[in-house]
Protein backbone atom coordinates (compact mmCIF):
# COMPACT_ATOMS: atom_id res chain seq x y z
CA UNK A 1 0.00 0.00 0.00
CA UNK A 2 1.27 3.47 -0.86
CA UNK A 3 0.37 6.74 0.86
CA UNK A 4 0.36 10.13 -0.79
CA UNK A 5 1.70 13.16 1.03
CA UNK A 6 -1.16 15.33 2.31
CA UNK A 7 -0.34 18.02 -0.25
CA UNK A 8 -0.50 15.54 -3.16
CA UNK A 9 -3.71 14.02 -1.84
CA UNK A 10 -5.33 17.47 -1.66
CA UNK A 11 -4.22 18.20 -5.23
CA UNK A 12 -5.70 14.85 -6.35
CA UNK A 13 -9.00 15.71 -4.63
CA UNK A 14 -9.11 19.11 -6.32
CA UNK A 15 -8.36 17.53 -9.69
CA UNK A 16 -11.15 15.00 -9.12
CA UNK A 17 -13.62 17.78 -8.33
CA UNK A 18 -12.45 19.63 -11.45
CA UNK A 19 -13.03 16.51 -13.57
CA UNK A 20 -16.48 16.00 -12.05
CA UNK A 21 -17.37 19.61 -12.81
CA UNK A 22 -16.19 19.34 -16.43
CA UNK A 23 -18.88 18.06 -18.75
CA UNK A 24 -18.45 14.32 -19.45
CA UNK A 25 -16.78 13.35 -22.70
CA UNK A 26 -19.60 12.51 -25.13
CA UNK A 27 -17.39 9.94 -26.87
CA UNK A 28 -17.12 7.87 -23.66
CA UNK A 29 -20.48 8.38 -21.95
CA UNK A 30 -23.97 7.87 -23.25
CA UNK A 31 -26.56 10.63 -23.32
CA UNK A 32 -28.43 8.90 -20.46
CA UNK A 33 -25.26 8.72 -18.33
CA UNK A 34 -24.52 12.41 -18.93
CA UNK A 35 -28.09 13.36 -18.01
CA UNK A 36 -27.91 11.24 -14.85
CA UNK A 37 -24.61 12.84 -13.78
CA UNK A 38 -26.04 16.30 -14.44
CA UNK A 39 -29.17 15.51 -12.39
CA UNK A 40 -27.10 14.18 -9.47
CA UNK A 41 -24.82 17.22 -9.53
CA UNK A 42 -27.76 19.64 -9.55
CA UNK A 43 -29.77 17.82 -6.87
CA UNK A 44 -29.49 20.01 -3.76
CA UNK A 45 -31.22 17.35 -1.62
CA UNK A 46 -28.18 15.06 -1.74
CA UNK A 47 -24.51 15.50 -0.90
CA UNK A 48 -21.94 13.27 -2.60
CA UNK A 49 -18.69 12.70 -0.70
CA UNK A 50 -15.80 10.25 -0.48
CA UNK A 51 -15.94 7.98 2.58
CA UNK A 52 -13.44 8.53 5.38
CA UNK A 53 -11.94 5.07 4.88
CA UNK A 54 -12.10 2.71 1.99
CA UNK A 55 -12.33 3.73 -1.61
CA UNK A 56 -16.05 4.46 -1.56
CA UNK A 57 -18.35 7.28 -2.55
CA UNK A 58 -21.24 8.11 -0.22
CA UNK A 59 -24.52 9.81 -1.09
CA UNK A 60 -26.13 11.48 1.92
CA UNK A 61 -29.30 13.43 2.48
CA UNK A 62 -28.05 17.07 2.58
CA UNK A 63 -30.19 17.88 5.63
CA UNK A 64 -28.67 14.95 7.58
CA UNK A 65 -25.15 15.90 6.47
CA UNK A 66 -25.59 19.53 7.60
CA UNK A 67 -27.12 18.43 10.90
CA UNK A 68 -24.10 16.20 11.62
CA UNK A 69 -21.69 19.05 10.77
CA UNK A 70 -23.64 21.42 13.04
CA UNK A 71 -23.48 18.83 15.82
CA UNK A 72 -19.69 18.75 15.42
CA UNK A 73 -19.56 22.55 15.70
CA UNK A 74 -21.57 22.52 18.95
CA UNK A 75 -18.54 20.96 20.68
CA UNK A 76 -16.77 23.32 23.09
CA UNK A 77 -13.60 23.00 20.98
CA UNK A 78 -15.15 25.48 18.55
CA UNK A 79 -16.33 29.03 19.14
CA UNK A 80 -18.10 31.49 16.88
CA UNK A 81 -15.97 34.45 15.77
CA UNK A 82 -17.43 37.93 15.77
CA UNK A 83 -15.82 38.77 12.42
CA UNK A 84 -13.95 37.08 9.60
CA UNK A 85 -10.18 37.25 10.33
CA UNK A 86 -9.13 36.54 6.74
CA UNK A 87 -8.16 40.10 5.74
CA UNK A 88 -6.36 40.70 9.03
CA UNK A 89 -4.41 37.45 8.62
CA UNK A 90 -3.51 38.44 5.05
CA UNK A 91 -2.13 41.79 6.27
CA UNK A 92 -0.13 40.16 9.08
CA UNK A 93 1.33 37.50 6.76
CA UNK A 94 2.30 40.15 4.19
CA UNK A 95 3.90 42.29 6.89
CA UNK A 96 5.93 39.31 8.19
CA UNK A 97 7.06 38.40 4.69
CA UNK A 98 8.27 41.97 4.07
CA UNK A 99 10.33 41.81 7.29
CA UNK A 100 11.81 38.42 6.36
CA UNK A 101 15.15 37.77 4.68
CA UNK A 102 13.47 35.92 1.81
CA UNK A 103 14.06 37.19 -1.70
CA UNK A 104 11.51 39.64 -3.10
CA UNK A 105 10.48 37.09 -5.73
CA UNK A 106 9.67 34.44 -3.10
CA UNK A 107 7.87 37.01 -0.93
CA UNK A 108 5.66 37.94 -3.89
CA UNK A 109 4.87 34.25 -4.51
CA UNK A 110 4.02 33.66 -0.86
CA UNK A 111 2.05 36.88 -0.27
CA UNK A 112 -1.63 36.14 0.14
CA UNK A 113 -4.24 37.92 -1.95
CA UNK A 114 -7.88 37.17 -2.58
CA UNK A 115 -7.84 34.60 0.21
CA UNK A 116 -10.86 32.86 1.62
CA UNK A 117 -11.36 31.41 5.09
CA UNK A 118 -10.56 27.72 5.63
CA UNK A 119 -13.55 25.47 4.93
CA UNK A 120 -14.91 22.76 7.22
CA UNK A 121 -16.47 19.64 5.77
CA UNK A 122 -17.04 16.14 7.06
CA UNK A 123 -16.18 12.77 5.63
CA UNK A 124 -18.64 10.03 6.59
CA UNK A 125 -17.20 7.18 8.66
CA UNK A 126 -19.20 4.41 6.99
CA UNK A 127 -17.48 1.75 9.10
CA UNK A 128 -19.03 3.15 12.32
CA UNK A 129 -22.53 2.94 13.75
CA UNK A 130 -24.64 6.01 12.92
CA UNK A 131 -22.16 7.13 10.22
CA UNK A 132 -20.51 9.98 12.15
CA UNK A 133 -18.47 12.62 10.31
CA UNK A 134 -14.70 13.09 10.47
CA UNK A 135 -14.16 16.86 10.45
CA UNK A 136 -11.72 18.12 7.81
CA UNK A 137 -10.57 21.72 7.56
CA UNK A 138 -9.38 22.59 4.08
CA UNK A 139 -6.82 25.38 4.11
CA UNK A 140 -6.62 25.58 0.33
CA UNK A 141 -6.97 29.25 -0.59
CA UNK A 142 -6.55 30.42 3.02
CA UNK A 143 -4.25 33.40 3.73
CA UNK A 144 -1.37 31.23 4.96
CA UNK A 145 -1.76 28.35 2.46
CA UNK A 146 1.18 29.26 0.17
CA UNK A 147 3.39 30.05 3.16
CA UNK A 148 2.52 26.70 4.79
CA UNK A 149 3.27 24.89 1.55
CA UNK A 150 6.65 26.64 1.30
CA UNK A 151 7.56 25.83 4.92
CA UNK A 152 6.53 22.18 4.48
CA UNK A 153 8.93 21.97 1.53
CA UNK A 154 11.76 23.43 3.62
CA UNK A 155 11.08 21.04 6.53
CA UNK A 156 10.53 17.90 4.46
CA UNK A 157 14.24 16.98 4.20
CA UNK A 158 14.55 17.27 8.00
CA UNK A 159 11.70 14.91 8.89
CA UNK A 160 12.02 11.17 9.24
CA UNK A 161 15.65 11.29 10.33
CA UNK A 162 15.07 10.15 13.93
CA UNK A 163 14.05 6.89 15.59
CA UNK A 164 10.90 8.63 16.85
CA UNK A 165 9.48 9.15 13.35
CA UNK A 166 6.98 6.60 12.02
CA UNK A 167 6.69 6.58 8.24
CA UNK A 168 4.05 3.87 8.05
CA UNK A 169 2.41 2.31 11.09
CA UNK A 170 1.76 -0.93 9.20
Amino acid sequence: MQFLPVESAEEARQETVRIINVPPNPEITTRTERATLRNLKNNSEITILPADKGNATVILNTTDYKQKINTLLEDSSYSRLTKDPTESTERKATKLLKKSTLSEEICIQLSPSGSRPPRLYGLPKIHKEGVPQRPIVSNTGAPTFQLSKHLAGLLRPLTGKTTHHVTNSA
